[in-house]
């Protein structure tokens, strides 16, 4: 169980480093360059950092594996209300395609994790 939780954190902390590339160069290199990448400069960091906080907090987290996928959905919601906070708490402004990345990038992960759950059950019985 040990070794999940050190995946989880090690794939955290890399979504966590390509977060902070999406947001601070990635961006301003799109501008700066005036690249059509269908938005993707400007809802990436919702997408990496949706992916981050489900992995960190899952691998930090003292909880069962298998509550896993629980625990991704609930992180999701967490995000999608920040999302949604972001003007009132100044970190931010509300953007729709943010919002829908962080719905979609969680769905993802929680499917995942699901899947991923179904096969260690079928490894381990």
């Amino acid at each position: 169980m040990i070794n999940i939780r050190i995946v989880f954190i090690i794939t955290g902390v890399i979504f966590l480093v390509l977060t902070h590339i999406g947001d601070t160069y990635y961006r301003d290199w799109v501008y700066s360059n005036q690249i059509a990448d269908f938005g993707l400069a400007n809802y990436l960091p919702s997408i990496t950092g949706t992916i981050t906080a489900i992995f960190l907090l899952i691998g930090l987290s003292k909880e069962s594996f298998k509550k896993a996928p629980t625990s991704a959905f609930g992180v999701m919601v967490g995000c999608v209300i920040y999302e949604v906070m972001q003007p009132t708490l100044g970190t931010g402004t509300f953007d729709w395609q943010d919002l829908i990345a962080v719905v979609i990038t969680g769905c993802i992960v929680v499917f995942a994790l699901n899947i991923s759950n179904k096969t260690m059950v079928n490894v381990t019985t």
